[in-house]
């Protein structure tokens, strides 16, 4: 059964150009040594059914695997479609990572051999991202918050990974959105708020994120600190690059 037929049983279906380049990537591993590969037919076939019969992996088709028992996933439908999530067996986060199979293809071509953790991801975004691709990160964040705010009464834990895709695809640009979280009486959406808050650097959260250290949740507190670290570091760096600016004009002979 091909890739294709195994999908569409499942009444799961993919762009043709997503396919063709799902099976090129697929000839390129074969005999090589990599980090993550992707899933035979018959894995797929049963990984989906598994996955279908939990609530928060019911959208996303896992596609490559570590053979650690991780993997990599795409989002089928839904407002993060053909996005993709790391789906780790210890803790579930399945915020996207990757805009699409392509991304994550393209560099797995350039480092097949690193892990999960060293290679270059997509999400959360910088501030060099094209219009396009802003535009559809907006429209995304949009769209899952209507859901979120359509449906009051949905399981904490579909909540949650709701919020973190929501959190992890904002943009630089509305990234004061991410405040609204941090005092969320989930203790881990509010600790990924900070996370990225930090991540970020956005300094005009400090002094909220200084009230998270002192009356936040348990996560909320250690990622508050964290946090705030970041954001220090980020700003060094800042005074950093200023400060030295000048003498790197005259080195290069520019006038100022």
């Amino acid at each position: 059964m091909s890739l294709r037929e195994v999908l569409e049983q499942h009444a799961i279906y993919l762009p043709d150009d997503m396919l063709e380049a799902l099976l090129i990537h697929r000839k390129k591993q074969e005999g090589r040594k990599v980090q993550l590969r992707l899933l035979s037919e018959q894995e797929l076939a049963e990984s989906i059914e598994w996955m279908a019969q939990i609530e928060v992996f019911k959208h996303i088709v896992p596609l490559w695997t570590d053979d650690h028992s991780n993997y990599v996933g795409l989002y089928a439908e839904g407002p993060l479609a053909y996005r993709l999530c790391y789906i780790n067996h210890e803790e579930t986060d399945l915020s996207p990572v990757y805009r699409n199979a392509a991304s994550l293809i393209a560099e797995l071509g350039q480092n097949p051999v690193q892990d999960w953790d060293q290679l270059h991801k997509d999400y959360p975004s910088g501030g060099d991202i094209s219009a396009k691709q802003l535009t559809e990160d907006i429209r995304c964040k949009n769209e899952l918050q209507a859901i979120l705010e359509k449906d009051s009464s949905m399981e904490d834990d579909v909540r949650c990974q709701l919020l973190y895709s929501l959190m992890a695809i904002t943009p630089v640009s509305e990234v004061d959105s991410l405040l609204l979280y941090v005092d969320d009486e989930d203790m881990y959406v509010q600790e990924r708020a900070c996370m990225l808050l930090g991540h970020h650097g956005y300094e005009p959260a400090t002094e909220l994120l200084k009230e998270v250290v002192k009356h936040g949740s348990p996560n909320g507190k250690l990622a508050a600190r964290k946090a705030l670290s970041m954001i220090r570091a980020k700003q060094m760096d800042m005074r950093i690059k200023k400060t030295n600016q000048p003498h790197i004009a005259h080195m290069d002979g520019i006038e100022r």
